[in-house]
């Protein structure tokens, strides 16, 4: 249910976007209108296309459709196949698209003044840096639950050395792949399970924390193409982005924290923590650019005067701090085998309990037998 839930949610924000973009394609445009309102309104985060952007554009869109092919390859691998980071996959998907449509009204007078263009873009540009820290939260709880596993978990001391070869789905507590993981006579991990329920319990929490980070982003700029004409709508809209590009800078900071104080709990590797801070750096490079542009207006989409999002500094500060940051931190969640590093499965820690005794002793012995199945085929 866990998992069907975290896929549920990337689909739901996925589903507003491309309803809220089909809504808005049927609604009347004005051209002459929209190159000069008279009204000041936010200036969209990171401008119009100009002709001036063709080139970034064209870039960005090779630089996210490079990641399709690496992330099919660690999904045809067994030992690399994840969905942990469903939300940045989705994020590539659209960036295309986003990159794809920029590079055509770069090219388009007509249509790079698109109000409904406009208003799908700010969406798009808005929420997945966000959805990526989702990703980040899902690995946090990762790191947190197993560090609580041990060997008390097995219900057999002789089989133990049977249960430590398992792989991650074998394992019978949770997804957490446990092939790396070593009792010896010095180091001895004990199972927490109430810690377990507490971090599980926490990292739910922390999820739905996002939401309200999530929420004020798509409704704020659902209703751009509004605040265009409408100067109370116009500040409505620049509240909501303010609220929702806050909130999740102090949420990503808070994971953060969450996260360099993971590196004292068992099992927690260096890697696991500065793989996970360098994703927020990212996120929150995004949040901090968009903080210090919004409160910008202009009277017009294709004014060049500064703080209108189409001066060549605003740009370039949009492609490196905003655009260049999302990607890379997808980059992170999809080019590294996260599978391998965190030690998880195919969804991550995805239960809500632990399983009862009896599922896990059923559990253990239907992986010993398809691991003996495998052996006599090899």
């Amino acid at each position: 249910m866990r998992r069907l839930r975290m896929v549920g949610h990337s689909v739901f924000i996925l589903f507003c976007l491309f309803a809220t973009s089909t809504f808005l394609q049927n609604s009347p445009r004005t051209l002459q209108w929209v190159m000069s309102s008279g009204i000041e309104f936010p200036s969209p985060v990171g401008g119009v296309p100009l002709n001036s952007d063709f080139g970034p554009s064209i870039l960005f869109s090779l630089l996210y459709f490079s990641l399709i092919p690496i992330f099919v390859i660690r999904l045809c691998n067994k030992r690399s196949r994840a969905i942990v980071s469903i939300n940045a996959i989705i994020t590539t998907i659209e960036r295309i698209i986003i990159f794809s449509l920029r590079t055509w009204q770069s090219r388009d007078p007509a249509e790079r003044v698109s109000p409904a263009l406009t208003t799908y873009t700010q969406i798009a540009i808005a929420l997945p840096y966000i959805t990526i820290a989702h990703d980040v939260v899902v690995l946090l709880r990762c790191m947190y639950v197993n560090s609580t596993t041990g060997h008390a978990d097995f219900a057999d001391p002789h089989d133990s050395h049977t249960a430590l070869s398992m792989s991650s789905s074998m394992h019978p507590l949770s997804p957490f792949h446990s092939a790396s993981l070593r009792l010896s006579d010095e180091i001895v991990q004990h199972d927490d399970p109430k810690k377990r329920f507490f971090y599980r319990w926490f990292t739910d929490a922390l999820n739905l924390a996002f939401l309200v980070a999530n929420i004020p982003g798509i409704i704020g700029n659902a209703h751009y193409r509004g605040g265009m004409d409408n100067a109370s709508t116009g500040n409505e809209v620049m509240i909501s982005r303010y609220v929702s590009s806050g909130v999740a800078l102090f949420l990503i900071l808070f994971v953060a924290v969450l996260v360099i104080r993971a590196r004292k709990l068992p099992k927690v590797k260096p890697i696991h923590v500065i793989l996970l801070l360098l994703i927020l750096a990212c996120n929150a490079s995004s949040a901090i650019f968009r903080l210090a542009f919004m409160y910008h207006r202009t009277t017009s989409l294709t004014s060049t005067s500064p703080g209108s999002g189409n001066t060549s500094s605003e740009k370039a500060t949009f492609y490196i701090f905003h655009m260049f940051s999302d990607w890379l931190a997808v980059a992170l969640l999809l080019v590294p085998n996260i599978r391998g590093i965190y030690d998880t499965g195919m969804w991550g820690d995805w239960k809500a309990i632990d399983p009862i005794p009896q599922e896990r002793e059923w559990s253990r012995k239907r992986k010993e037998a398809k691991a003996r199945r495998g052996m006599l085929v090899v």
